[in-house]
């Protein structure tokens, strides 16, 4: 099948990355890690600005009415830039309220998030669980009690998107407000060296948004979104490979002329392609309304796996310079780890695959 970029998604694409290439360098990169927040906020509100942030959301909110695909072009841009902006937990908290909000939710929400002043995260994870979809946070008579671990931006979220199971053990969606009762947070820090937080829910009082299928449909959806920002740091980090290698001499002439190190940086086109393919194809199947879990778990096993290949590599290739933090590799060396690991490594996806089939 062709998944070439239709040119509204291109425009996407080619919009998103012009303003990190003109707003994001080193020195920014810098400044915002060494600051508390990780959050430039300067570069959301310029996102915001260009219609970015909401681009996936309906047009009645405000949004730019695009599909699936388009919101992958944003998160493939700022994987290109390893961008400190809370794209993926505030957009795939924003798209959850459009398809599974009540009216008043959406009317409430949504135009904030457009606007840039309103920011989301979603709390999904759970200690020494690995599978989301089966939460031991409770809710009984509309209040949550429980515990969630990497918790994206939850010190600057408004509102988040909770999974916990009902009285009944059914799990659902819950929107929490971020200044709500019984919230106690508790900081860490994540392998990228962004801030994450464990969140202790004590009656907390909670608003329903969606039961078992709007778990599902979330949760797809941020997998899909975890190897759309992959695409973009494995990209990025073969690229700059390619370019140090062909400058990069050594005995006389560019260590790219060398066999092993073409034959290893061929082997990483392939996987770059790889990613992007799979990627691509679940990203197309689901803005197509073919909900194709099994798409979804191939895509993020090569966007743990092989992303996995490609950092080892290109760090290799760059032998000293990979690892100095004065040049950019090592960020995206970080980022990569980040996102294999989250919401499950490679062997996981095999795992959850392996039972599918054999379901």
């Amino acid at each position: 099948m062709d998944f070439t970029l239709d040119e509204q998604q291109q425009a996407v694409y080619d919009l998103t990355a012009r303003i990190l290439d003109d707003k994001l360098d080193m020195e920014r990169l810098r400044a915002v890690e060494a600051a508390d927040e990780w959050f430039d906020r300067d570069i959301h509100a310029e996102l915001a600005k260009a219609g970015l942030v909401g681009v996936a959301l309906a047009e009645d909110v405000g949004g730019g009415g695009q599909d699936l695909v388009a919101w992958g072009q944003v998160l493939r841009a700022q994987g290109n830039h390893v961008a400190p902006v809370p794209l993926l937990p505030t957009t795939l908290a924003a798209i959850t309220i459009d398809k599974h909000g009540d009216a008043e939710q959406r009317r409430e929400l949504l135009p904030g998030v457009v606007e840039g002043t309103r920011i989301l995260t979603v709390a999904a994870q759970e200690p020494f669980e690995e599978n989301v979809r089966s939460p031991r946070a409770r809710v009984t008579d509309g209040h949550l009690s429980g515990t969630k671990i990497v918790v994206e931006y939850a010190d600057h979220a408004h509102q988040m998107i909770v999974i916990a199971e009902d009285h009944e053990g059914a799990a659902g969606l819950y929107l929490v407000d971020g200044d709500a009762d019984g919230i106690t947070r508790r900081r860490s820090i994540s392998t990228r060296l962004e801030p994450l937080h464990q969140v202790d829910f004590a009656a907390t009082p909670v608003q329903p948004l969606g039961g078992p299928d709007a778990v599902d449909w979330m949760v797809d959806r941020h997998l899909i979104g975890l190897c759309a920002t992959q695409v973009g740091v494995s990209e990025t980090a073969l690229q700059m490979t390619a370019e140090y290698t062909s400058e990069r001499e050594q005995f006389g002439r560019p260590i790219a002329t060398f066999q092993a190190v073409t034959q290893r940086l061929a082997d990483q086109y392939i996987n770059v392609n790889g990613i992007r393919l799979t990627c691509s194809a679940a990203l197309w199947r689901l803005a197509n309304g073919v909900d194709d879990r099994d798409a979804i778990l191939v895509a993020k096993w090569w966007a743990s796996e092989r992303a996995q290949d490609v950092v080892h590599a290109t760090q290799h290739c760059h032998g000293g310079m990979g690892v100095s933090i004065d040049y950019p590799l090592f960020r995206y060396s970080l980022w990569s780890k980040h996102l294999t690991v989250s919401l499950g490594a490679g062997t996981q996806q095999l795992r959850n695959l392996g039972a599918r089939l054999a379901g």
